[in-house]
């Protein structure tokens, strides 16, 4: 009889760890971490945080805290909070997205916290002058 040399192939299983759907921001960073093949002690050492963080947060016990939320985007690559599409609802977005609490984002535009509470909350619009730092310091299109 010949010899014959066979060779069969197949994909790994997928882990079943690995998230079906992206719903929390703890299934984007798990998504992340399994694709770079990273184990979580690494992926907490790029983001900042102490492993248990990532575990919560992957588990969907806890949200990240806002200080953590440029760390996390940098370690995705890209913005896993939905962006809205209106005014007040996009300052809050911005703002979360730089890890800025509302008292220290106002001091960086000019303005009393309660004023930009106010625009957050749709309650009242900035001026045009306040649009013009918004766009520049939040880095949006308001």
């Amino acid at each position: 009889m010949p010899y014959c040399q066979l060779t069969i192939s197949a994909p790994h299983p997928q882990n079943p760890r690995y998230p079906t759907a992206l719903v929390t921001i703890g299934d984007h960073i798990r998504k992340r971490r399994l694709d770079l093949g990273l184990f979580q002690s690494q992926a907490a050492a790029q983001t900042g945080v102490d492993e248990a963080s990532v575990w919560n947060w992957e588990k969907g016990g806890i949200k990240p805290e806002l200080r953590y939320l440029p760390a996390i985007i940098s370690f995705l690559g890209y913005n896993p909070l939905p962006e809205p599409d209106n005014l007040s609802a996009r300052l809050v977005w911005a703002r979360s997205s730089q890890g800025l609490r509302r008292v220290a984002c106002a001091r960086l535009l000019g303005v009393d916290p309660s004023t930009l509470a106010r625009w957050e909350t749709g309650v009242a619009k900035p001026s045009s002058r306040h649009l013009d730092t918004l766009r520049k310091l939040l880095k949006t299109d308001t």
